[in-house]
């Protein structure tokens, strides 16, 4: 009984403190969306929109501005003095412990208060904007009056520099001051959208006329003074340019017909106000013009270049003809002796040809000068290519003279040469004469007289008229080739037959004692004396010695080259 009595006093505690907490924290929302209510009622904005009276509005900004301005009157005359008094009716709820009622009506009320302040921010921010918008077009409107009397100024005191255009321009300034005043009403009656859209047409359209004005000046001041002087001087200096008789590519009278065209083009460009196509075309004009002037400055100093250098080019050429004559005289001469293998005479013909057709050419640009127009420019060109070709040309001449005068200096190399080797075959035939052989192998004496016999081809291919250095160069080197050969046959010859005969000596002591070096011997003395084979000779009886006494040849052959060492 007693812990059923202990249960029912906690629960009945919790429960009191339950009821107590709930209580206490409803009044504390009560109070504080209470005091939100008196806070947006005595809000400074009531007054605010009381002073909005001074600032003008009228159209869509006034219409728009009346329908918020409502809605928050209503907001605060009716709605929130609604809530204020629901607010204490919640409070007597509240006492009496009715707090699902009590939640219910404050989540509620709490929604609504929440779009009371959205609603008292938006009237604040419109009533900021509109007082913003207010000074802003009075400060545009002061700015844009100021720019349009200037525009207007600049066009009354400087009429005569628009030429054409002023016409449009002072229309155009006419609209925009009908723009401005409309623009100025909307301001004035403090129809701000509508205003808005108005100033940014203005002051794009008031932007584009400073531009004009800025613009049409210099162009029309090219079209009036500057081109036409420049062509009037540039039309001049043709005609002067003519009668010195300069030459020119183009037709000058055209060129600068077109381009008196071309003013006529631009004047009615700027009548119309087509400012992109009249500075291009300016720009255009203006570039044509300065080539022009370009180009008459180019031939003057082309003409003056080409009478400086034509004594020059004349001398050159008559210097490089002077080298040709010389050097065809010569080839001529050398071509009765030589044959030329460099295709010498050919290239000389080449260059005379050249030569001639670069004469031809200069007399021929003489003769223009003398009786035409020429176009210097061109004509200095053609020097300069002139020039270059007898650069060319005397180098070539330099090389082939070069070529054809070491002609002799081969031939008198050659002769000596032929003379050398003469006497060389003679030298190895009296060292093969010395020996005293029985006679020399059938292989050496046909390919000594072979030699001798391009020895003497050679000698004969020197004592013709006319010369081929170039095969007799090629004869040279097979013969010295051959003659070095037959030295070394020569040598071999004259060393194996005298080691043959040591060796038939040194055999004696052995003949009796060893058949086979007696047999060895009588076959190497056949090989000698007979068929004239002294290697075989040597190799037969060294083979034998060697068998009977080991080393016996290489102590022999040590001991003859010691005595005969090879040259």
């Amino acid at each position: 009984m007693t812990l059923i009595l202990g249960i029912i006093i906690v629960v009945a505690v919790v429960g009191y403190a339950i009821f107590f907490y709930l209580q206490r924290k409803y009044a504390q929302e009560i109070v504080q969306q209470q005091q939100q209510v008196s806070t947006i009622i005595q809000s400074s904005l009531n007054d605010d929109l009381t002073n909005m009276k001074e600032v003008h509005l009228s159209g869509e900004t006034l219409e728009h501005f009346e329908q918020t301005k409502q809605s928050y009157l209503y907001l605060v005359n009716h709605r929130l003095p609604e809530i204020s008094e629901r607010l204490k009716e919640l409070q007597e709820a509240c006492s009496h412990y009715r707090f699902l009622a009590v939640k219910r009506e404050l989540d509620t009320i709490a929604a609504k208060l929440r779009n009371a302040s959205e609603l008292q921010k938006k009237t604040n921010r419109e009533i900021v904007n509109l007082k913003s918008s207010n000074q802003l077009h009075q400060k545009k409107r002061q700015e844009l009056e100021q720019q349009y009397q200037k525009l207007r100024k600049t066009l009354l005191a400087k009429n005569f520099s628009f030429g054409p255009s002023i016409d449009q321009l002072e229309e155009n300034l006419s609209n925009l001051e009908a723009a401005f005043d409309h623009y100025g009403k909307l301001a004035r009656q403090g129809d701000y959208l509508a205003a808005d859209q108005e100033l940014r047409q203005l002051e794009k359209n008031t932007t584009v006329l400073a531009q004009q004005i800025k613009q049409i000046p210099p162009l029309y001041r090219n079209l009036k003074n500057v081109f036409p002087e420049q062509l009037t001087e540039l039309g001049q200096g043709a005609q002067q340019l003519a009668k010195q008789k300069y030459g020119f590519k183009q037709d000058l009278s055209t060129e600068l017909t077109g381009l008196q065209s071309a003013l006529a083009e631009n004047i009615i460009d700027l009548k119309e106000l087509k400012l992109s196509i009249a500075i291009k075309r300016d720009q255009e004009i203006n570039q044509q013009i300065n080539d022009l002037y370009d180009l008459f400055e180019a031939e003057i100093k082309a003409r003056q270049t080409v009478q400086q250098q034509r004594p020059k080019l004349k001398q050159f050429i008559r210097h490089a003809r002077l080298q040709e004559r010389e050097l065809l005289v010569e080839l001529e001469r050398l071509q009765q002796n030589y044959t030329f293998n460099h295709h010498e005479m050919e290239n000389g013909r080449k260059l005379e040809n050249q030569l001639n057709q670069l004469e031809h050419n200069f007399k021929q640009t003489e003769q223009d000068i003398l009786e035409g127009k020429p176009i210097y420019s061109a004509v200095l060109l053609q020097q300069q290519e002139q020039a270059e070709k007898l650069v060319v040309i005397e180098k070539q001449q330099t090389e082939i003279n070069q070529s054809i005068q070491g002609l002799w200096h081969e031939e008198k190399a050659a002769r000596q040469a032929a003379q050398e080797f003469d006497l060389e075959i003679h030298r190895i035939r009296r060292q093969l004469g010395k020996q005293n052989l029985p006679g020399l192998p059938k292989a050496y004496l046909e390919f000594f007289f072979a030699v001798s016999k391009s020895i003497e081809q050679l000698m004969t291919d020197l004592e013709q008229l006319k010369i081929d250095l170039a095969a007799i160069t090629k004869q040279l080197l097979d013969i010295q080739a051959d003659l070095d050969k037959l030295a070394e046959k020569a040598n071999d010859i004259t060393d194996s037959a005298a080691l043959a005969e040591i060796l038939l000596q040194y055999a004696n002591r052995y003949k009796t004692r060893y058949p086979e070096v007696a047999q060895a011997a009588q076959q190497a003395g056949i090989l000698f004396n007979q068929k004239f084979d002294y290697a075989a000779s040597l190799e037969k009886i060294a083979t034998a010695i060697d068998q009977v006494e080991p080393g016996a040849y290489q102590k022999l052959e040590d001991e003859y080259y010691a005595k005969n060492p090879k040259k």
